[in-house]
């Protein structure tokens, strides 16, 4: 069993000369330094002067009593370790020692053997404490070293944030942290791309829902601006409370990268709308949708008219400006559920989700009537035709496009600028 004997420095106030001699001896045993005192006065003259450990005192003595000495020292230190020292016949004393809830209070004689006893259970458990805080402050320096952000909370409070939390947020406590956020989910912003939730049982769900490679947050810095971070949560046993460590590593760069290579695949380069790739791909998560709930889905093809005169009289520099307007339009005038994007020369194509063929009929109609307000500076006005179809329970993505391109065949042979269906 270790010892924790003098690992503790010890302040021992006494006035009976004669007491204090007799136990200097055994408590210089004891300490790993030991400082003396006559009276209150004088020991709140060492305590202030050393700041020991552990005190141990008479109550009854000239200038300044035991108590009031403590009374003052525990303004400063409510936690200060005392041990009283006291006569029977000083038993006025019991009951304000006793509210100063002290660590001992032992009769005169003292006992030595119980009075080393109880400074060795004290500076155990001072040991103790100054290794827990050791340990704690070398836990915070390494967590506080490292580029990424680590806290320790349980979503509405937090035990503990890194430096590069807190210069991250450019905050200077915790408390300044929740005078800007009600809780710690707060800090999340909401996109669909992103791990978010206005709740921590929320929040949790969509971490565990979340595959470990796209495990991803976005947060905005103190000066306002976004930045992406992949996010690892472990939880741990602390106090009988459960608390969440969170570590968020800094990806924005290659955040941004993976963006740009995705706009590359997915988005035309002349128009800036999505491509084939992409509605292709949002195509085939549509279409699991619909088969699985039963929605009504609708796909049109539209072209603009006459296009390869634009470019025979104006050049395909013109013929790409009367592209990007179109393509700018029809976007603008597309529900954000739908998907726009470019086939392929002139042609554009629209997926209209939980649309049947009359409501994609309709929103064709308000689409073609929009174009008209196109008026280029050289080329001058535009019209488009559509061709529109819903799909059908036996249907590919071929064999929706074959009546699409039928629907379309359908408008150019019946003079164009009109919708038709098939």
């Amino acid at each position: 069993m270790q010892d924790f004997l003098k690992t503790a420095t010890i302040l021992y106030v006494e006035d009976d000369e004669g007491i204090r001699e007799g136990y200097t001896r055994a408590l210089k045993r004891y300490a790993k330094e030991l400082y003396l005192a006559k009276d209150g006065q004088e020991g709140l003259e060492q305590y202030e002067k050393h700041r020991p450990d552990i005190i141990v005192s008479d109550i009854k003595m000239p200038r300044k009593n035991g108590i009031e000495m403590v009374q003052d020292i525990r303004r400063e230190n409510p936690q200060q370790p005392v041990i009283f020292t006291t006569a029977h016949s000083e038993s006025g004393y019991t009951l304000e020692a006793l509210e100063l809830q002290v660590d001992g209070y032992i009769l005169k004689p003292v006992d030595k053997k119980v009075l080393r006893n109880k400074i060795e259970q004290i500076s155990k458990s001072l040991q103790l404490e100054k290794e827990n805080e050791k340990h704690q402050a070398i836990l915070e320096n390494v967590l506080s070293s490292q580029s990424s952000m680590t806290i320790l909370t349980d979503f509405e409070t937090i035990s503990f944030a890194s430096k590069s939390f807190m210069e991250f947020f450019h905050l200077e406590s915790i408390e300044e942290f929740f005078e800007r956020y009600g809780q710690v989910t707060d800090i999340f912003i909401r996109h669909r791309e992103y791990i978010n939730g206005g709740t921590k049982e929320e929040f949790l769900k969509q971490y565990s829902a979340t595959g470990e490679d796209n495990r991803v947050v976005s947060l905005i810095d103190g000066d306002f601006a976004a930045k992406a971070f992949k996010i690892t949560i472990n939880t741990i046993e602390l106090e009988g409370r459960e608390l969440y460590v969170l570590n968020l590593t800094d990806i924005s760069k290659m955040q941004e990268k993976k963006i740009q290579a995705e706009h590359k695949a997915f988005y035309d380069g002349l128009t800036g709308v999505c491509n084939r790739n992409k509605f292709e791909e949002v195509f085939q998560a549509e279409f699991a949708r619909a088969q699985r709930f039963g929605h009504p889905l609708s796909i049109a093809i539209l072209d603009i008219d006459h296009f390869k005169n634009f470019n025979d009289t104006y050049g395909h520099l013109i013929g790409d400006e009367v592209l990007i307007a179109l393509a700018k339009l029809i976007e603008s005038h597309t529900r954000k559920e739908d998907c726009f994007a470019r086939w392929g020369g002139e042609e554009f194509v629209l997926l209209a989700v939980e649309a049947d063929l009359e409501r994609a009929q309709k929103i064709c109609e308000h689409l073609r009537t929009q174009v008209h307000t196109i008026d280029h500076e050289i080329a001058g006005g535009i019209t488009c035709s559509f061709g529109v179809t819903q799909l059908q329970a036996d249907d590919t993505l071929e064999t929706i496009f074959k009546r699409c391109d039928d629907a379309l065949y359908k408008a150019r042979e019946n003079g164009r600028d009109r919708v038709e269906s098939a």
